[in-house]
């Protein structure tokens, strides 16, 4: 039998999932849940409108994505009211988180956030041999000024911090996240995931600021829009950061579906 030599790095680690399915869980129980609660989907769904769009470009299957996902970055930049060119398309944000670790972090850089913090971020810095430094959580939040000082501290490649944030489901307002971004040290990028932007309360989030090269924002459409199962996100920057993606991304990732 031939043998095989994966890397050192994949040598050392787990051949886990940061989290366990709930499919896995109810076949080990042989019992579906009643309620899935624990990957926060949207059980209201997509809306008819778009199960009609999904239904309608089901014939139309053989065929692969636009590589360049032309069609949608025009209507996401449409709708934030920004240029098609600080947009960037992927596999949801866990697929984007990908291609920014594999850009950024190389082995032993490091990456500050907060312990306890969404694990699949964790999981790509980890997978590309990057050091996570751990911030704890104060009443319940992400700690501003305990992640700042601790990029002070490590200068690291990327600081990430969810607003609002998962799991607390606590948030800070737009003035907040503004002043963290003016602190991020010289040669760090903050990593801003707004996945649950959508259900936040009015003044939380930040106006755009698609020149500002300190940080790039996460958005998707798996939770306000209810399509987990698509697996569509996206990525809001300035422009020559966005195209950094355009390097390394899977250009087939995205279906046409």
């Amino acid at each position: 039998m031939t043998e095989y030599e994966v890397t050192p790095l994949a040598e050392g680690l787990p051949a886990t999932v940061p989290f366990v399915g709930p499919e896995a869980q109810e076949r080990a129980f042989d019992k579906e849940f009643s309620a899935r609660i624990g990957a926060n989907e949207n059980v209201f769904g997509p809306s008819s409108r778009v199960i009609k769009a999904i239904a309608d470009a089901g014939p139309q299957a053989w065929k692969y994505g636009d590589p360049e996902f032309f069609d949608l970055r025009h209507a996401i930049a449409a709708h934030h009211g920004v240029d098609p060119a600080h947009i960037m398309v992927g596999e949801g944000i866990d697929g984007l988180f990908g291609y920014l670790v594999r850009l950024f972090v190389g082995p032993d850089d490091k990456v500050v956030t907060s312990a306890g913090a969404y694990p699949t971020f964790n999981f790509h810095v980890t997978g590309y041999g990057g050091e996570l430094v751990m911030v704890p959580y104060r009443d319940d939040c992400e700690d501003i000024d305990a992640l700042i000082d601790a990029a002070v501290a490590h200068q690291p490649k990327l600081i990430y911090i969810a607003n609002p944030d998962n799991p607390m489901g606590s948030w800070w307002n737009a003035g907040d996240i503004e002043s963290m971004i003016e602190r991020v040290p010289e040669k760090s990028l903050l990593v801003l995931d707004e996945a649950y932007g959508e259900f936040a309360p009015q003044g939380t989030l930040p106006v755009i600021n698609t020149s500002d090269s300190r940080v790039l924002r996460f958005r998707t459409f798996s939770k306000a829009y209810g399509l987990a199962g698509i697996r569509v996100g996206y990525v809001i920057g300035e422009a020559a950061l966005i195209n950094e993606f355009n390097k390394i991304r899977n250009h087939f990732g995205v279906g046409c579906v």
